[in-house]
């Protein structure tokens, strides 16, 4: 079963982890919450393709008292003013099927959401302009064939475009818009059919289940 995760995005792909530490020491001794521990997650790399470093913060029982996760809004703004660039901050809870978000940027107001978990995640994936199987498969901790299949049936076709971003934020990479794809050849039409077979197989699987 998955357990809840919060996960922060920084736009300043070269980031330091001690000066990430820093701010959150500094947000969480303000927002009176003991300060978790936080690292890079190195296997992201759909996530610094589209111009993101990704940091996990460990989160702990509540124990009654407040949580970092309590806080998100602020934390993800103290990240945006310190490192001078966008943040997207994400607390999923998968098994209660419970997600909250919140971006946000130096000189703009900041925007958050909460709500079911897959439309939560899809709104983040938009924000950070990735496909929402792909920040799926993030927040599992792997993309293993199951996992990319229950992810196709979760998010479905739900993607925004190619090259997308967040409101506001450049091609990191100083790239040109990509071309439009070409038409459908035979092979793509045949690889289509065969993921939406699959796509029903798992629907099919996911409804013995219940």
């Amino acid at each position: 079963m998955s357990q809840p995760r919060l996960v922060l995005f920084l736009a300043d792909i070269e980031g330091n982890l001690t000066a990430l530490r820093q701010t959150l020491s500094r947000a969480c001794e303000t927002a009176h919450v003991p300060l978790p521990d936080v690292r890079w997650v190195e296997a992201a790399a759909p996530m610094t393709d589209a111009g993101w470093r990704v940091a996990e913060v460990k989160l702990q029982p509540s124990g009654g008292k407040a949580v970092p996760e309590d806080h998100l809004d602020s934390l993800v703004r103290a990240v945006a003013r310190d490192f001078r660039d966008q943040a997207v901050g994400l607390y999923t809870d998968k098994a209660g099927s419970y997600g909250r978000a919140s971006l946000s940027e130096p000189g703009r107001p900041s925007r958050s959401l909460e709500g079911e978990y897959i439309d939560v995640v899809r709104q983040t994936a938009r924000w950070l302009g990735v496909e929402a199987p792909v920040l799926g498969r993030l927040l599992d901790g792997g993309a293993t064939a199951r996992n990319l299949l229950a992810a196709a049936v979760d998010f479905g076709n739900d993607a925004p475009p190619q090259g997308a971003a967040a409101p506001g934020k450049p091609n990191r990479r100083g790239e040109q818009p990509p071309a439009p794809p070409p038409e459908p050849d035979e092979d793509d039409r045949f690889v289509e059919a065969k993921l939406v077979e699959a796509r029903r197989l798992m629907e099919q699987y996911l409804s013995h289940r219940k």
